[in-house]
């Protein structure tokens, strides 16, 4: 576009505005750079005005500038126009932005991108899901540069009501690294005024002898071989549930767990009592186990949960999570077989010797299930 040098004059030396059946006329041009706006009328019986423009000589054709049925629009319309032109930019520009929908960011918007560019691995990548969710039930449709301290308060105190504190914790990292990766200048996650609830770590509580027998006495036999391979290797839930024969070495009775599949993302493996890797080949036979294939069909971690809360439930016996089997193993290994901190801690999966120690130095003494009533049992 031609940006020479001129003053605005109406054509005729000064301003000139008829009205012609209610719509107005209106002649504008340029010195050194003919341009014209004008609002003309329809021939028909519909008032209208529109507003053709020029941006300079005969190089540069008439461009329709709109149509309004009120003066008053094209009025404006006009004055837009010739703002734009006496700023030496092309009117075309501006109008096309007043029909764009601007796209609004919001939280939920902004999720989608953060998961999206994260590189993690499966387990942790549902982790930051589940937490953002219930950041984005509350601000989902906000601007993420428009949250205030105020705001992150009252969204903490309402989780206090249902959660536990290390999940609340669990939730407000996320939305700091949401709101970190939007580029928000002032995070409300770091207000000085923001706390969260203060983090108490419960102590172990292994289940004792009698209890967990019981309990595996009233559970269904679908559940059974995941909970003592569950207890007799002090594995997770999700480690158990996504185990394949791939990583079943039965001629040494030994279990590979991966990093895809651990929780400290290290691998290490696990020695089964043979016993009970008898009675895991027992469940499918040889030519059928393809490496994909999952040793424990049929389950998931929340249904897993779900059934040995209700054996206990049935058994009459307190209340105990399929992670207490994990301490009660990780318990026998500290005070009946005498581990040191460092072996404890990586039959355990745990990146700290210090912490098995710290964990399990304190927990109650529990006793070994007899290994011809738990075969009884499967």
């Amino acid at each position: 576009m031609s940006t020479q040098s001129g003053t605005w004059t109406p054509v005729n030396g000064s301003p000139r505005t008829s009205t012609v059946r209610g719509s107005c006329c209106f002649r504008l041009t340029k010195r050194r750079i003919p341009s014209v706006i004008a609002a003309l009328e329809r021939r028909n019986s519909t008032r209208s005005s529109l507003i053709p423009s020029g941006r300079g000589g005969r190089a540069y054709p008439i461009q329709h500038g709109g149509s309004f049925p009120r003066e008053r629009d094209a009025k404006a319309r006009r004055d837009i126009i010739v703002g734009e032109l006496a700023g030496g930019r092309n009117p075309a520009d501006a109008l096309r932005s007043l029909l764009e929908t601007p796209q609004i960011t919001t939280v939920a918007r902004v999720r989608d991108e953060y998961l999206a560019s994260r590189r993690k691995d499966p387990n942790t990548l549902k982790s930051k899901r589940t937490a953002l969710k219930k950041f984005c039930e509350r601000f989902g449709d906000r601007d993420p540069h428009g949250l205030t301290a105020r705001d992150v308060i009252g969204w903490i105190t309402e989780l206090e009501g249902g959660y536990k504190a290390s999940t609340i914790n669990l939730y407000a990292l996320e939305g700091r690294l949401l709101l970190d990766f939007a580029k928000v200048a002032e995070n409300p996650f770091r207000d000085a005024n923001v706390e969260l609830p203060k983090q108490v770590r419960d102590e172990p509580n292994p289940m004792p002898a009698d209890h967990y027998l019981a309990a595996l006495d009233t559970l269904g036999k679908k559940w059974r071989l995941a909970i003592v391979t569950i207890e007799q290797g002090g594995l997770r839930e999700g480690e158990a549930v996504h185990l394949r024969w791939a990583d079943v070495d039965a001629a040494n009775s030994k279990l590979r767990l991966p990093r895809s599949a651990t929780k400290r993302d290290k691998n290490r493996w696990v020695t089964l009592p043979a016993w009970l890797m008898v009675a895991i080949e027992a469940t499918c036979p040889l030519e059928d186990r393809v490496p994909e294939r999952r040793v424990f069909q049929g389950l998931t971690e929340a249904s897993l949960y779900q059934a040995w809360v209700r054996a206990c439930r049935n058994a009459k016996v307190p209340h105990y999570t399929v992670h207490d089997l994990r301490d009660r193993r990780g318990t026998i290994w500290h005070h009946e077989d005498k581990l040191v901190a460092r072996e404890l801690a990586e039959r355990l999966g745990h990146s700290d010797p210090w912490m098995s120690l710290n964990v399990y130095a304190g927990a109650m003494t529990v006793k070994e299930a007899a290994p011809e009533t738990l075969r009884a049992l499967l």
